[in-house]
């Protein structure tokens, strides 16, 4: 009698242990894995041995699987770049991770707290306490000039700094789903000019094929460096990349 209420004491203690167990697991995979590389170095980012991206790119981003732990591997373009392998403790939110390469050569996937960019052409970096601007990539225009983004290398002017553009790309991403994500990007657009790379990290907060290709268009007329552009429809698949260079195109 006694063996038997014990028995059911521990079948009361267990079960709710492994609901809760299993309710951790199933939000845990509710989260994303946000991974970038320092200085733009492309990769192929595996998840628990799945492939996320199908090309090369300087930023992959995949639904994290349950369970306690995951591992990682990345693979770069640079066959001459040692793949990195690591495991990865889940919590219950995103997590980013950096891809940087020490001072003795070795790449390191890194956590940090939020994406960030340092290989913008135009950046301003921190040396030994002082701001020291990097070697202007852009032909210098009048303030307050705008330059039309039409084509020949020319973009707009006073690309959107970093820190501003990630607070942005932050309420973008807390919209619901894809129509209002797209409304707020286009506003964010038209008020401000973009690097290809800040457009990419906005394209890649939408699930749809047809979004991000809207606001790849949309984007073109606002981007600085819009030579570089072929970074951009990578971020696509191959008939709307042909979609997007048709446009492009019709307004050379």
């Amino acid at each position: 009698m006694f063996k038997e209420l014990a028995n059911m004491k521990s079948v009361r203690i267990i079960i709710p242990l492994l609901l809760t167990l299993l309710i951790a697991g199933k939000v845990n995979s509710q989260f994303s894995l946000i991974v970038f590389s320092d200085k733009g170095e492309k990769f192929t980012l595996y998840v628990g041995g799945d492939q996320i991206n199908d090309q090369p790119a300087s930023r992959a981003e995949a639904t994290r699987p349950g369970g306690p732990n995951f591992k990682v591997r990345i693979l770069f373009e640079d066959s001459s770049i040692p793949e990195i392998s690591k495991s990865i403790f889940n919590t219950p939110s995103d997590l980013y991770y950096v891809i940087k390469k020490s001072d003795k050569g070795k790449y390191a996937l890194e956590k940090t707290s939020s994406e960030y960019v340092h290989h913008d052409d135009n950046a301003a970096v921190k040396e030994e306490g002082k701001e020291v601007k990097k070697e202007e990539a852009k032909a210098e225009v009048t303030e307050g000039e705008t330059k039309p983004a039409g084509g020949g290398g020319k973009g707009c002017n006073n690309p959107m700094e970093p820190p501003n553009f990630y607070t942005s790309r932050e309420m973008i991403s807390n919209a619901p789903f894809d129509g209002p994500k797209l409304t707020q990007a286009k506003s964010l657009a038209d008020k401000n000019c973009l690097t290809t790379s800040q457009i990419v990290d906005v394209i890649y907060l939408f699930s749809g094929e047809s979004s991000r290709l809207n606001f790849a268009k949309y984007a073109y007329k606002h981007c600085w460096d819009p030579e570089n552009y072929d970074t951009v429809k990578e971020a696509l698949n191959s008939p709307s990349q042909k979609t997007l260079q048709q446009y492009i195109d019709s307004l050379k």
